[in-house]
């Protein structure tokens, strides 16, 4: 796939913004640079690889952390991972045997509703309140949408919240378990994409991720929280819907 090569600079580029957004946030690279590279018309299952990969390096650095840290609910990270993997084998199968006249559809619409759910998160606590026993279901619906639509975090750690988690543990919990959802996601795809297109592509996301992460924190401080989300938000609704309109008219 030549464009991997020739466009090496967009994914340094969108790895930097994710980082950015995700840095001042605690989410947003899956979900900015699964939206931009597939409305690039990027294929669905190099860019699940692609994010996947990234996080799983992300992931473990984050997880190490957390994990130093003491933020980590070992029996909620064994329920989330558990799940959570469940899920992904569910998403990639999906992404690889459902045509993709059929999934861009569905994932443009998806990730409409991802941009609705993270404007309203800028306003006020979401309150779907999950008992500790969904920890599994809510595990596996991450999974699913990790592979999918690059999404975990909005999801995951919300509603663990939600549920009655402290947010040091849910935060904890959460990073280290997405670490083996996207490695498990990654591990699938690989055979499907090659090698070689996986690795330019993550290495791509990462450097810009990287080059991003000193950055985030001055740019955490100068703008405000909602406004940061506010923003991610309006991205994502804007660019699913431009895609919705280019499939339909």
């Amino acid at each position: 796939m030549d464009w991997i090569a020739s466009d090496f600079l967009l994914f340094i580029a969108i790895g930097f913004v994710g980082q950015l957004f995700d840095g001042a946030l605690g989410m947003g690279f899956g979900v900015i640079s699964y939206t931009v590279l597939t409305s690039l018309g990027i294929p669905y299952t190099v860019v699940s690889a692609s994010v996947n990969g990234a996080k799983i390096f992300t992931g473990a650095v984050s997880g190490a952390a957390h994990i130093r840290h003491k933020n980590v609910d070992w029996g909620m990270f064994r329920l989330l991972a558990a799940g959570g993997a469940v899920g992904g084998v569910l998403g990639v199968a999906m992404l690889t045997q459902v045509s993709g006249d059929i999934i861009r559809p569905i994932i443009a619409i998806y990730l409409t509703f991802v941009g609705f759910y993270i404007i309203l998160r800028a306003f006020r606590a979401v309150t779907s309140h999950v008992s500790k026993k969904r920890t599994a279901g809510i595990g596996a619906a991450g999974g699913f949408l990790e592979a999918t639509a690059g999404v975990w975090g909005p999801l995951v750690t919300s509603n663990m919240i939600a549920s009655g988690s402290q947010p040091r543990y849910a935060v904890g919990t959460a990073n280290l378990a997405e670490f083996v959802v996207a490695l498990v996601v990654s591990l699938m795809l690989i055979p499907h994409i090659g090698i070689e297109n996986f690795s330019k592509a993550v290495i791509g996301l990462l450097i810009g991720a990287f080059m991003a992460a000193p950055v985030a924190a001055r740019f955490a401080r100068q703008l405000r929280a909602r406004t940061l989300m506010i923003g991610v938000g309006l991205m994502v609704i804007v660019t699913s819907l431009y895609r919705l309109i280019n499939l339909y008219f």
